[in-house]
């Protein structure tokens, strides 16, 4: 029987991508963002692609609109394999200048919804033994400077999802947690950003593709895995952030030195 996955944050990026590679899958598709324009062209994307797909516009920090999302879901499908919480947002700003009503919205969608979202699918995942990919980042791991409230969201992220994962076991649910790099997609467009910084970027680097990220999310869920650090950049910074903490912390100093902070 084809997986039916729930897809949040679908309208492009990393969201679109994996609606694509999962329809390709034969998969059907239950498509989330708040613009039914676009998500309309993404479903008929993955149409074509092999799958089946069904568009639901809607705000998942909005309760009424998460129900409806989890609710359209099974009326359509009968069925829930994956929930994919991918919908989230940046924020890049100096500690001392967060505004708090930012922070606040930034929690309730990088947070809050993905946990609220995981609550209202639990009975479908759990007669289908299946999964719930958090995506976080590697700021879930290493928070550098102007990331403290983006990263705080993660680390706030990472955590839930680590007692999710322990608690959900005995049904049969497993939580996987993806720690993307930067990846070429709106995301920093969109993000709020105080003073035109973004943060830190590695020398060099080459963002990876949202294809490519996709297509690592879609073959952790089908081998059952718990983590997927998606590049050699990311694992060595949440290597160095394990074994080595001193020396991280004296990077940060030095970044945010050299930011002008």
């Amino acid at each position: 029987m084809a997986a039916v996955v729930v897809v949040t944050g679908a309208s492009s990026g990393i969201g679109r991508s994996l609606a694509l590679a999962w329809a390709r899958r034969g998969a059907s598709v239950v498509l989330s963002a708040r613009g039914q324009g676009a998500l309309e062209r993404v479903a008929a994307e993955a149409r074509a692609a092999g799958g089946d797909a069904l568009a639901v516009a809607g705000d998942v920090t909005v309760e009424e609109d998460r129900k409806a999302l989890c609710e359209r879901a099974l009326g359509a499908y009968g069925r829930l394999d994956v929930l994919v919480n991918n919908a989230g947002r940046g924020y890049y700003a100096p500690s001392l200048e967060i505004d708090p009503a930012e922070l606040e919205a930034i929690y309730r969608l990088n947070v809050v919804a993905p946990v609220r979202l995981a609550q209202l699918a639990i009975e479908p995942l759990s007669a289908a033994k299946g999964t719930i990919v958090m995506v976080s980042s590697i700021a879930g791991i290493v928070a550098a400077p102007r990331m403290g409230a983006y990263a705080s969201s993660k680390f706030a992220l990472e955590a839930l999802a680590m007692s999710l994962r322990a608690e959900l076991a005995s049904r049969g649910v497993r939580v996987l947690v993806v720690r993307p790099g930067p990846v070429a997609t709106p995301f920093h467009a969109n993000a709020v950003v105080t003073d035109d910084n973004v943060g830190y970027r590695p020398p060099g680097h080459k963002p990876q593709s949202p294809e490519e990220v996709a297509e690592g999310i879609v073959r952790a869920v089908e081998a059952g895995r718990d983590v997927l650090e998606t590049s050699l950049f990311v694992k060595t910074a949440s290597l160095a952030a394990r074994v080595a903490p001193g020396p991280m912390r004296w990077i940060s100093k030095q970044m945010a030195r050299r930011s002008g902070l």
